[in-house]
């Protein structure tokens, strides 16, 4: 008898596996298809700092760490040997603060002989730049630099695809599948079809809440996931060694998760050997992070800016609505506006996973939730506020998202340890919520692609006769991206059989005080 239901419990690990092999696979194509769709449609540099990026890349795959400093100039500036025709990415000007130029103008010619160019990414931390840059040691040339930006957005995919596979350990699967989905803001996919760390940060980012939320969830009477170790192993290292506010967001995540699931689950995981093996190989890759910043100071200008107090408050606070809006939807060179219709779809998703969080009854959980609010609000303006008078005005959405993008997850996280969840999770809500993202995802690649196709004021039909075009064609770009993203939307919020069953209520074990109490 015993032999009997030991068997059966192996083949039920096994089946378990599989389905989450699969789930994670099928999760990393749709994503990885998204990110390359942005890698394609974009032109060469059309996104904020990629060609510093770029250059930084194709250095570091070349063995070298750090570059020369630059008379007269501080910050990231440094001088580092890569092809001579990655000079050319800095003609990028001709078009990125132009709206009403196609990307046409751009010429990124020259020879692959070895030289110096100056780039402003010179003192970054190197992880990201080694793994992006080797395509670039097989062409430098515009090829090259495209299979830069596939392998940036596979690296990202990776991640979300972790992001999906922590969801089953969420109180409800689907309803932290719909915080999940509004977390992938357009402004995400955008990142991580360039040559910018933020992608790997961005992403890490999902994945590090995704995995310690699913941890803070688990049950007093079962033993953590093994899987969802490595998961975190795997996206706090990555988010460690991404830039260089990493180790900041790292206890941010793990004091909010802490106050989810309260003394006992904190208890368990200091004891765990899996956590406490994870806990140092995230210590180590996040002390590299903070070493290199402190030995390199990697964005210490030794500058500042004359700026009287009214005029920095003034300017701080007038900038709030770039810090939120590009936070969703800001392309290009932060030129290329998501249109409006975009900004409200996420704003209402956000304020109702908000909205139903804070009303719940469990105390720890609203107070996590309004601490990673308040702090998303507060943090770009603190930012601004401290750093205006030394470097001047800095700040963009997207430094904010690592942070920003868990107050979904923990909103989805509440609800659905509650039984409106229960209830959410059998409605048509997910799949509303998903055709409204849908509809905000393409208009945000589409109105980008237009811009850069035919000018910011240019014709609606931008496939007709454009000025420039990405490779493969406009039109087939754009269809192909819908294509993926409905693909998308269906897997990650359409029901699974699991979703329709009564779950058990892991908050009420896990030490939350539980809604439904």
């Amino acid at each position: 008898m015993t032999s009997n239901r030991g068997t059966s419990t192996l083949r039920s690990r096994a089946a378990s596996a599989r389905v989450g092999r699969r789930e994670w696979w099928v999760s990393f194509l749709l994503f990885a298809a998204l990110g390359a769709g942005w890698a394609i449609a974009l032109p060469l540099f059309g996104s904020p700092d990629e060609p510093a990026h770029t250059i930084r890349a194709a250095s570091v795959a070349r063995g070298e760490a750090i570059g020369e400093q630059i008379p007269g100039k501080d910050g990231g500036w440094r001088a580092v040997t890569v092809p001579e025709v990655m000079e050319s990415a800095n003609n990028v000007g001709c078009y990125a603060f132009r709206s009403d130029l196609s990307a046409a103008c751009l010429s990124y010619e020259g020879s692959d002989r070895e030289t110096k160019v100056d780039t402003t990414a010179g003192t970054y931390f190197p992880a990201y730049y080694w793994v992006v840059g080797l395509p670039s040691l097989i062409s430098p040339q515009a090829g090259g630099v495209y299979l830069m930006r596939l392998l940036s957005a596979l690296v990202a995919a990776a991640l979300l695809a972790c992001a999906v596979s922590s969801l089953r350990g969420f109180p409800n699967r689907r309803v932290g599948a719909v915080g999940l989905a509004v977390s992938v803001t357009p402004m995400v996919l955008f990142v991580n079809g360039t040559v910018n760390p933020s992608s790997l940060e961005i992403s890490a980012s999902i994945a590090a809440w995704c995995s310690a939320l699913a941890i803070a969830a688990t049950r007093a009477d079962t033993r953590i996931d093994r899987a969802e170790i490595i998961r975190l192993v795997v996206a706090f290292s990555a988010l460690g060694v991404s830039r260089l506010f990493a180790p900041m967001w790292i206890v941010g995540m793990l004091v909010v998760a802490g106050l989810l699931g309260g003394w006992t689950v904190i208890r368990r995981m200091s004891r765990d050997r899996g956590m406490q093996l994870a806990a140092g190989i995230i210590g180590i890759a996040t002390l590299s992070q903070l070493v290199w910043n402190v030995i390199v100071r990697p964005v210490d200008t030794g500058t500042s800016v004359e700026v009287s107090q009214y005029e920095l408050i003034r300017n701080t606070i007038g900038r709030s609505g770039f810090f939120y809006d590009s936070m969703i939807g800001n392309f290009g060179w932060l030129n290329v506006k998501a249109p409006y219709i975009v900004i409200l779809i996420w704003t209402a998703a956000i304020g109702l996973l908000l909205a139903l969080g804070l009303s719940l009854p469990s105390r720890r959980a609203s107070l996590a939730l309004l601490l990673t609010a308040a702090a998303t609000v507060m943090l770009p303006l603190v930012s601004e506020y401290r750093e205006v008078p030394i470097i001047g005005p800095f700040w963009q959405g997207r430094y904010t998202l690592p942070l920003a993008v868990g107050v979904p997850l923990i909103a989805a996280w509440i609800i659905g340890a509650s039984s409106i969840g229960e209830r959410l999770a059998r409605s048509r809500l997910p799949l509303i919520v998903g055709a409204a993202l849908f509809i905000g995802h393409f208009l945000s690649f589409a109105q980008t692609l237009r811009r850069f196709s035919v000018g910011y004021n240019g014709s609606f039909m931008y496939w007709r006769a454009p000025s420039w075009s990405p490779p493969l064609g406009a039109l087939p770009i754009t269809l192909g991206f819908g294509l993926v993203l409905i693909l998308w939307s269906l897997w990650l919020l359409g029901p699974s059989p699991e979703d329709l069953e009564v779950p058990v209520n892991a908050a009420v074990d896990s030490g939350v005080d539980s809604p439904v109490n």
